[in-house]
């Protein structure tokens, strides 16, 4: 053989015993080498991409999250605007978003925790809508349930969205309807406040009954102004507490496309490195 050979011409003519010797040593070698183990597998490496079947759940609740940003656009632009003008009644409108709460627990649906409280939050705010009595606890009802169940909805959809994993387009889609949940969540807490409050906001009438909500899109509008930091001040805050209200809304509107993006730019990059 070659190492032979070339064993040979270097050491010169050897006895047959340490040729033997020799062979030996290389064999066991040899078999020692190939018995080693290899690296250890790194556990915390992603899977290669395969395109592998969607369980038929994971698809449901992608289909649901479309569905809730499209009515969260069409209820939050559309439905409150006409509401306001009087082309929907104000118990329809309680409807429509008591329909929106149906749509989020198909969303969460593989959190039960999540799916108890949304529908025990719109089982109330539709009770009270339906009961409509202008008392201060039917709108107290209304709007903390309303709260509560934006609250759920959206750290189901935070974690989701800012979790590890892929950037996909259902990502891109919950930090959008995430976006739109704060704005509204707000404004239940303004709304909450406002009951409790009278005086709390200038030019804002106080409401007592449980389906008027937004007061025909006022604190609606005020929250999401204050959200994207424009400000146009024709509705202020009066209050100790609206004013950490305002404030938190701001912050959060300030901070969230920020960290946003650099939490996709990671995920991206996370992702392509495990390629």
């Amino acid at each position: 053989m070659c190492t032979e050979t070339a064993k040979r011409h270097h050491l010169g003519e050897l006895p047959s015993h340490a040729w033997r010797a020799l062979r030996l040593y290389l064999a066991t070698r040899q078999r020692r080498h190939a018995a080693a183990p290899g690296p250890a597998p790194d556990t915390n490496a992603m899977p290669p991409a395969v395109d592998s079947p969607v369980p038929w759940q994971e698809r449901v609740r992608e289909l649901s999250l479309t569905a809730l940003l499209a009515c969260l656009l069409l209820f939050t632009f559309v439905v409150t605007p006409l509401v306001g003008l009087g082309v929907i009644g104000q118990f329809a409108d309680s409807v429509l978003w008591g329909l929106l709460g149906v749509v989020s627990v198909l969303v969460v649906s593989g959190r039960r925790a999540a799916v108890a409280v949304i529908l025990a939050a719109t089982a109330v705010s539709l009770a009270t809508a339906i009961i409509d009595r202008p008392t201060a606890l039917s709108a107290i009802l209304a709007r903390g349930s309303a709260a509560v169940a934006l609250a759920a909805l959206g750290g189901v959809i935070g974690r989701a969205a800012f979790g590890p994993g892929r950037v996909t387009w259902h990502r891109v889609q919950g930090a959008v309807a995430l976006y739109l949940i704060l704005g509204l969540l707000f404004a239940h807490l303004y709304g909450l406040l406002n009951v409790l409050v009278p005086e709390a906001f200038a030019n804002v009438p106080p409401g007592l009954r449980a389906h008027a909500v937004f007061y025909r899109g006022r604190l609606l509008y005020f929250s999401f102004v204050t959200l994207t930091s424009v400000g146009y001040g024709d509705i202020v805050p009066l209050h100790p507490v609206a004013y950490s209200l305002a404030t938190l809304e701001a912050l959060i509107g300030q901070l969230f496309p920020a960290i946003l993006l650099a939490r996709l730019v990671s995920l991206e990059l996370e992702g392509r490195r495990s390629l």
